[in-house]
């Protein structure tokens, strides 16, 4: 039985206003703490990516807006 296609994706986002770390990439220094403050409202075309993956942070230091994949997200310990 064929099952029809969804709107998801398999990575884990995290949920807006959290606070965290994006950690991973070279660009960006991981000991700033950034703020999710949105989603996309999506990604990319099919076939190339089914659902969302990437979230809106704004930076705590400089309130720098940045697009990033869910993945480098890393949520503070309180």
């Amino acid at each position: 039985m064929l099952t029809p296609k969804a709107n998801i994706h398999h990575s884990r986002l995290p949920a807006p206003g959290a606070v965290g770390h994006i950690i991973g990439l070279s660009t960006i220094d991981p000991q700033r703490k950034c703020i999710v403050v949105a989603y996309p409202l999506c990604d990319n075309v099919l076939p190339y990516s089914i659902g969302i993956h990437t979230v809106f942070v704004r930076f705590l230091d400089n309130q720098e807006e940045r697009r990033v994949s869910g993945i480098w997200f890393r949520e503070a310990l309180p």
